[in-house]
């Protein structure tokens, strides 16, 4: 166990060279992995699905690490990925991946708090203006009223960003600067989505008020579960039977987060065993689940925190276990689970895939004020 703790201690000054586990692969290959992936440089097999963190950090942003978002990609022949929440800075590491800005159309939401949604205004118009012209499909749970759904969501959501929508009239994204949205129930299981072989189910999780929701993910025999925020859940604990990765949210002990972020030990016991899951819970959830691979995610890395995470996760399990830093990537196949990270370019352009324009005609190009015609500095 020492050894473990003091290896994880020290690659969490590598800078996401490495992944934080001492048991990075599950089972036995079929093919080979480099040690580090590069953008563009593996192409999923047909029963393949690759999972990665895009954001792993908790509220409190840092530069190290964006807020909370898993991208799962998966081998049919669409090549369809999806987002499980997106939090500010999760779409700079999407960039740098050198996936097509078009196949950006479809996220699922856990909750609403704003570290989990905080990029989906530049995925809805950021990336319209790079490229994609279909709409953004989202899931995400009802809320006890309609004014706390995802309905109610990203309706606010355009309404906010009306500006940004008129302003791109004549511009051919403007078809795919909106939304359709689709509510999950918030209170039992639900089979989500089927299309291209994938099929997606939400589940109920608890985290603050009624309106959170976990996700299951199955394609061609292979399964991803994703527990938003939530305390230790049966539900979590249900939805992974079979499962080949658990990616489960996990806060540091309440003495380590009271310690880290300057808070009284009273309000850190609140908030890590009342509202999210702590280390040694966290373990017992693995324990339960009994998934190929699990991980821990939502965790501020750094040296103080993953050793003594480490360390009381394994008075519960001593099972296949990462600590999710952004670009940590999962290759998920019946052979194996492979955990590595990913190398990404942080000056990517967006690149443009195929795309099939869905949306509405674009609105023509607005209208010029007459007083710039004075104002206007030109040749």
């Amino acid at each position: 166990m020492t050894n473990e703790i003091d290896e994880l201690t020290e690659l969490a000054y590598e800078g996401s060279t490495t992944p934080l586990t001492t048991t990075p692969v599950v089972g036995t290959p079929g093919v080979t992995y480099a040690d580090v992936l590069q953008p563009g440089a593996e192409q999923l097999a047909p029963d393949e699905v690759r999972v990665t963190i895009l954001g792993s950090g908790d509220p409190f942003v840092n530069k190290c690490q964006a807020s909370a978002s898993v991208l799962i990609e998966v081998g049919n022949e669409q090549r369809d990925l999806f987002f499980f929440d997106l939090g500010s800075g999760s779409l700079a590491n999407f960039d740098g991946l050198g996936l097509p800005v078009t196949s950006t159309t479809k996220v699922f939401i856990s909750h609403l708090h704003a570290d989990h949604v905080g990029d989906m205004p530049t995925l809805l118009w950021s990336l319209a203006k790079a490229g994609r012209r279909d709409p953004v499909e989202v899931w995400g749970p009802a809320g006890r009223d309609d004014a706390l759904g995802t309905a109610a969501y990203t309706r606010h959501l355009e309404a906010a960003h009306a500006w940004d929508f008129a302003s791109m009239g004549g511009h051919p994204g403007q078809s795919g600067a909106r939304t359709i949205t689709t509510e999950v129930p918030y209170d039992r299981p639900a089979t989500v989505y089927e299309r291209n072989g994938v099929t997606i189910s939400s589940f109920p999780v608890i985290h603050m008020l009624d309106g959170a929701v976990g996700y299951r993910l199955d394609y061609a025999g292979r399964s991803v579960v994703f527990s938003g925020d939530t305390r230790p859940c049966h539900h979590v604990v249900d939805a992974c039977d079979g499962a080949d990765l658990l990616i489960h949210e996990t806060f540091p002990s309440a003495e380590v987060f009271a310690r880290k972020a300057g808070a009284p030990l009273s309000l850190a016991e609140a908030i890590v065993n009342g509202v999210h899951t702590s280390p040694a819970m966290a373990g017992k959830v693995f324990e339960l689940a009994g998934a190929r691979m699990s991980a821990m995610w939502h965790l501020a890395v750094d040296h103080e925190t993953v050793g003594s995470v480490m360390a009381e996760m394994r008075t519960r399990h001593d099972g296949p276990v990462v600590i999710s830093q952004d670009l940590t990537v999962f290759n998920i196949t019946e052979a194996a689970v492979v955990a590595r990270q990913a190398n990404i370019d942080p000056y990517a352009w967006p690149i443009v895939g195929d795309t099939v324009t869905t949306g509405p005609p674009m609105s023509p190009f607005p209208e010029p004020p007459a007083w710039w015609a004075d104002a206007l500095i030109t040749d």
